[in-house]
Formats: structure tokens, sequence, C-alpha cells
């Protein structure tokens, strides 16, 4: 063999390796890639046609949403304590107080926007049973405290809430002001509390005129009557003896938004403490009616319990229509998350462009359940 065959016979042996070599190295390196990514060749041997690596099948790709969580599944809890009580409330929100202890009245509320807010006063007294009562107190006693209290002549917790605002007419300071519930308006009587009064379910506005809800109770009582003759020549006799209204307790949000506010709000109230330091000066000044109450340290847990009971048996039929009509005026349609029951507002349209299966339209009992956020485009 001479110097120029041998030379072919190795160019065409390197050729003829190369052409096995590269194509093994080439399908070796695509099996690694493929079993590090989780597609080609499985454990069982079956191919796969997909070499992206990380890339969603079909059924992903329809599943995806873009999902903001609500308001309320973001909110933190931070403990206030003033060493009078304590109670947990939402991180940024506010705490202001007023009144003595008998009287004692605590405002919390989100300073961005004071409609979610809850309020507790222990009393307030005074107020007239009459409009000829308060007439003969402004006859007699023009400056008597009782010539400028309110008329309730309707002694039921929506007749004390009918006349809220004067509270505020008389009480309020540069420090302390009392929310405002201009046309008070039952939606539900959902029950009676735990120390007296009715649970309330209703609508409002505030002093900008903007519409709220709320969950309302109040106990008004009436300590008997004292009779005065209207004047020296008339026979006709007046019931001046005042009226007291204790445990003043409400909750409320913006309108259509208390049923995914309620759970943190009556929370916030359920977790209301009274220390030792207030309660020895509470009870030197309380009255024969608070002393009938159970526990003034728990007094909200008592009839939280009470509110909470009344609202899980409330009628749906007044969410249910309410809901549907804000969602109608807002633009949105409620869909559930089939694996985890979550509920939320999609913007209109999703239905329609959604081919996934994890979101269904909702039914109409699920209208009186909290939304856990909204489905964007």
């Amino acid at each position: 063999m001479n110097k120029n065959t041998k030379i072919v016979i190795i160019v065409v042996s390197i050729v003829i390796g190369m052409a096995i070599l590269i194509p093994l190295v080439i399908g070796g390196v695509f099996f690694i890639k493929n079993q590090i990514s989780g597609t080609g060749v499985s454990s069982e041997g079956n191919n796969n046609n997909n070499w992206s690596i990380g890339k969603k099948d079909d059924k992903d790709m329809k599943e995806e949403v873009k999902i903001r969580e609500s308001e309320t599944k973001q909110i933190k809890l931070t403990k206030f304590d003033n060493g009078l009580f304590s109670l947990n409330i939402p991180e940024g929100w506010k705490v202001d107080v007023f009144g003595d202890y008998i009287h004692y009245t605590i405002k919390v509320y989100n300073p961005k926007n004071p409609m979610y807010q809850m309020f507790f006063n222990m009393k307030t007294e005074g107020y007239n049973k009459s409009q000829a009562a308060k007439k003969w107190q402004q006859t007699y006693y023009p400056n008597n405290i009782f010539a400028k209290c309110a008329v309730i002549e309707d002694k039921t917790t929506e007749g004390f809430y009918k006349i809220f605002n004067e509270l505020g007419t008389l009480n309020n300071t540069s420090e302390f002001t009392f929310p405002t519930l201009t046309d008070f308006t039952v939606v539900q009587k959902l029950g009676t509390s735990a120390l007296g009064g009715d649970v309330l379910r209703a609508t409002f506005k505030d002093s900008n005129g903007k519409e709220g809800e709320g969950l309302f109770t109040a106990y008004v009582y009436d300590p008997g009557p004292y009779y005065v003759y209207e004047n020296i020549t008339s026979g006709n006799q007046i019931d001046i003896y005042y009226l007291n209204v204790y445990n003043t307790i409400f909750v409320t949000a913006p309108k259509n938004e208390l049923i995914d506010w309620e759970d943190t709000l009556n929370k916030m109230v359920a977790s209301l403490e009274f220390s030792n330091t207030f309660i020895s000066q509470y009870q030197s000044q309380q009255d024969s009616v608070m002393k009938t109450f159970q526990s003034v340290r728990n007094i909200c847990n008592q009839i939280t319990d009470s509110i909470m009971s009344a609202w899980e048996a409330r009628s749906a039929s007044y969410d249910i229509m309410s809901q549907k009509q804000s969602d109608a005026i807002l633009g949105y349609e409620r869909v559930y998350d089939t694996e985890k029951g979550d509920i939320y507002k999609a913007y209109n349209g999703f239905t329609d462009d959604y081919s996934g299966e994890r979101y269904k339209a909702i039914s109409d009992d699920m209208y009186t359940k909290a939304t856990s956020g909204y489905i964007e485009k």
C-alpha cells in the first residue's frame, strides 16, 4: 500500500467516524436537556415532541388568569392598646375615643375612607320621649341639656338610629366627631342582641353623601314615667322622664361591600377587651342597668356573637338582588374557582373569553359569600 492510499483510508475513516459520532453526541445533549426539563423521552420510554424547556401545555395556558386580591385578603391586623382597652385593628387604621367611663365611646376607621369603620358607645342619655316633653323642657328649663336633646318617639333600635346624627350636633369636638348616618333605612331586621335591642342591617349616607351599609344594634331603655302638667292652666300631663341608650355598636362599609368586610369588622369588635383600670373606674360610675350585664370586660364579644349569628341566618334575597345590580353597574360577572372555592369579580365578558375548566359562573346562593378578588384582562 503506497503513501497516498494510506492517507485516503485515514481521511475516509475520520469522516465515517464523525458521521457516526456527531448524531450520538447531539442526541445525547437533547436527551439530557429534556430529562432536566421534564420533556422528551419519559421514564416509560414514550416520545414527546414538545422539546421546549419549561413550555406549558394547552391546558395550563387555558387556566392562566390575571387575579388581583381583594383588600380584605391583604389586611394585616395589629393590636391597639391605650391602657384602658385593647383590640385588633387593620394596619394603618385610626382609633379615636371620647367621653368618661360610663359614656365611653370608641371609633375605629380607615383614614383613607372612613366609611370602613367600627363604632362603640357604652351609654348615651337624656333623650326626650316626645316633642311635647322637649317643648316643656325648652319652656321651663331652656338651658338644660334635655331642652337640646333629640326626641326618640319610636323607642326602638331603629328609632334611635333615625336621630343618631343629633349626637354629633351636640357632642362633636375638634378631636372627636361622631359618624354621620343620614337617610338611615332598615333593609333587614336580623334578630335581637344578647344584651337587648335589635340587630339591624341598614343603608345610609355619610357626611359627603356617599352611600354605605352596615350592621347596627343599640338598646333603648325607658326607666319609667315622670309626669308633669303641661302648664299651670292645662290639665294635660306630660311624661318628661328621659330615655337612655346602651351598647350602641355598628360596623359599616361602602354600599354593596358589607359582604366582603363583615367578617373582618365583626372580628375587630369581638376582640375589644377592657382593662382592669377601666373596669375599676367604670364600676364606680355604672348604673342599675349596666350592673345586669355579665361582664363589661368582654361586653362586645357577647354582643358580637348574636350579631354574627343573625348575619348568618339572614335572608339571601336582598344580597342576590343588590349584588347583581352592583355587578351590572360596575361591569363585573362573578365566577368561582372550582379547585379552591374562592369567588371572584371578573371583567364583563370573561366567561366568553375563557376556555378553561377551572373557573365557572356562580349560582345565585353564592352572591351571599365574600369575594376573594378580581379577575382582570
